[in-house]
C-alpha cells in the first residue's frame, strides 16, 4: 500500500482474543473507507494474532504487526503513531466499538474547524456482551475557548473519552506521546488541549467495553497498572506522586507555545491543583473540590445545551 489514507487508526492490543474481532469489525464497517488500520500486537499468547492476520489477509487496509516482546500499551500505542503519515489518527482499544458513521461525522467536524486538536462524540458503555449499560454524558467535557480553561478541565477530568478521539497528527508529533509513569495518557491530552480545542459530534457513536478483564477494573492495584502500561519501567519511576507530577506537567506548559497571559494563567492553575491534590492526599478534603467541579461542569450540562 503506496498511497496515503486520510487518517490511520492504531490498535494496540495484548490477549485480546475476546473481543478483537468486534472491535476490528466495527472499524471496517466504517461509512469513510479512507483509512487504514494498524494492529500492533504485543507478543500476545491467545488467539489475537491468528484473528489479527486474518483480516490483514481479507483487507488490505489492515496491517499487522507482532512485537517479539510485550512493550506495555504506551510503548505499543507511540510505536502505531510512528507509523502513521496521515494528516489525522486516533487509537482504538482492542475492546471498544464505533458506529458505522463516527469516521465520517468526525472527520467533517474536524476538517470544518482548523483550531480543533481531537474530535470525538457521546460515547456509551457496553458490557461483556454488547449490551449499553449506560453512557458517559456526566463526565466534563474538555471543550473550552481558553487553554488555561481545557487545562483545568483535564486536571480534574475522571475518564477522558476523548484520549481515543480523532486527533490532528502534526499537534500530536509536538507531544511526547505517552510516557512511562502513571497518569501520562493525562499529561498527554494535556499537550493536545494546550494546542486546540476539542470538537464533539451530539451523536453516540463510541461505545466503551465495561468487562471482568478491562483495565478500568484492576487499574486501583499500581502493579498489574504499571505491568500492563509500561512492564520495563522500575516501580519507583512509574508511581510519580504529587510534586513530581506536577513537575512533568510543568514542562509540558513551558514547552506549548502559548500567550504569555494563557501561559501565566495555566502556571496559577497547576499550581492551585497542586495545591489541593496534596491538601487531598493529606486530609482527603480536597476531594470535595473535585466533586464539586465536576457538578458544576456536568457533562449533561454540556449536551443539553447543544441541543440534545
Amino acid at each position: 500500500m503506496t498511497s496515503t489514507p486520510k487518517i490511520v487508526i492504531g490498535l494496540p492490543v495484548y490477549n485480546g482474543e475476546n473481543y478483537l474481532r468486534e472491535a476490528i469489525e466495527s472499524i471496517l464497517a466504517q461509512s469513510y473507507t479512507d483509512f487504514r488500520l494498524l494492529i500492533g500486537d504485543n507478543a500476545s499468547t491467545d488467539r489475537t494474532s491468528e484473528i489479527a492476520q486474518s483480516y490483514a489477509k481479507q483487507d488490505s487496509r489492515v496491517i499487522y504487526y507482532r512485537h517479539d516482546r510485550n512493550l506495555g500499551v504506551a510503548g505499543n500505542s507511540n510505536f502505531l503513531f510512528n507509523q502513521s503519515d496521515s494528516p489525522y489518527f486516533r487509537w482504538h482499544a482492542h475492546d471498544d466499538t464505533i458506529a458505522p458513521r463516527y469516521l465520517e461525522q468526525c472527520l467533517e467536524l474536524m476538517e470544518s474547524n482548523p483550531h480543533l486538536s481531537i474530535v470525538h462524540c457521546r460515547s456509551l458503555t457496553i458490557d461483556e456482551h454488547g449490551d449499553v449499560i449506560g453512557n458517559y454524558d456526566y463526565e466534563v467535557p474538555l471543550a473550552a475557548a481558553r487553554p488555561s480553561d481545557r487545562l483545568w478541565r483535564i486536571l480534574w477530568a475522571g475518564y477522558f473519552n476523548e484520549a481515543f478521539g480523532i486527533m490532528r497528527s502534526s499537534m500530536l508529533a509536538k507531544t511526547g506521546l505517552f510516557r512511562s509513569f502513571d497518569g501520562s495518557d493525562r499529561n498527554l491530552m494535556m499537550e493536545m488541549l494546550l494546542q486546540g480545542d476539542v470538537g464533539y459530534v451530539n451523536d453516540y457513536l463510541f461505545s466503551r467495553r465495561d468487562h471482568p478483564d478491562c483495565y478500568c477494573r484492576q487499574a486501583e492495584d499500581s502493579e498489574v497498572k504499571r505491568l500492563w502500561f509500561d512492564p520495563s519501567m522500575k516501580p519507583e519511576l512509574w508511581n510519580l506522586k504529587g510534586p513530581k507530577k506536577s513537575q512533568v506537567y510543568l514542562t509540558s506548559i513551558l514547552n506549548t507555545p502559548l500567550s504569555l497571559s494563557e501561559r501565566i494563567r495555566c502556571l496559577r492553575m497547576l499550581s492551585e491543583w497542586t495545591l489541593r491534590r496534596t491538601i487531598e492526599s493529606a486530609t482527603g478534603v480536597g476531594e470535595q473540590f473535585g466533586c464539586r467541579f465536576r457538578q458544576e461542569f456536568a457533562g449533561t450540562q454540556f449536551w443539553q445545551s447543544a441541543g440534545s
